[in-house]
């Protein structure tokens, strides 16, 4: 199996304090701490971005499949053409929350080089994984590392 796009993330560099106040569509998070004691997958897209568009809905699945279990999926927006967004969103049934990144704090925040790029944060809100790009096998090895963190 192809890891080579997962890298361990610098729990010292990722500090996850806030998220966009534009919410587009899905559950609002009120605030952070209501996170705590979920798995949190964090994913930064846009629209222009073609793997972006091919992980969306495998991540959308996951949600729906691990819901219930403790996980939250919340995609932060990044592009500038609203409009080639709003059409994607409208052609594309995802049920998790999705944010826009109006001011790119959160980019800078995370300090995002590329997307896609999906952080994966612990029940702790530990950030234990750090996936950039897409790539076939993905879908399989995130599923088995959001089982590991749910038990």
């Amino acid at each position: 199996m192809n890891t080579a796009w997962a890298q361990k993330a610098n729990p010292l560099e990722v500090s996850f304090k806030t998220l966009p106040s534009d919410l587009i569509q899905g559950p609002k998070v009120s605030k952070i701490d209501d996170l705590k004691g979920k798995v949190v997958l964090v994913d930064f897209w846009a629209a222009w971005c073609e793997p972006c568009k091919e992980a969306l809905p495998h991540y959308n699945r996951l949600y729906k499949k691990y819901k219930d279990k403790g996980l939250v999926v919340i995609g932060i927006n990044e592009d500038d053409d609203l409009k080639e967004r709003d059409a994607f969103l409208k052609t594309h049934s995802l049920e998790f929350a999705i944010y826009f990144d109006k001011s790119k704090q959160m980019v800078k925040d995370f300090k995002v080089v590329a997307l896609p790029s999906l952080f994966v944060f612990d029940k702790n809100l530990k950030p234990v994984a750090l996936y950039r790009g897409f790539s076939d096998d993905k879908p399989q090895a995130l599923e088995k590392k959001i089982q590991e963190l749910l038990k």
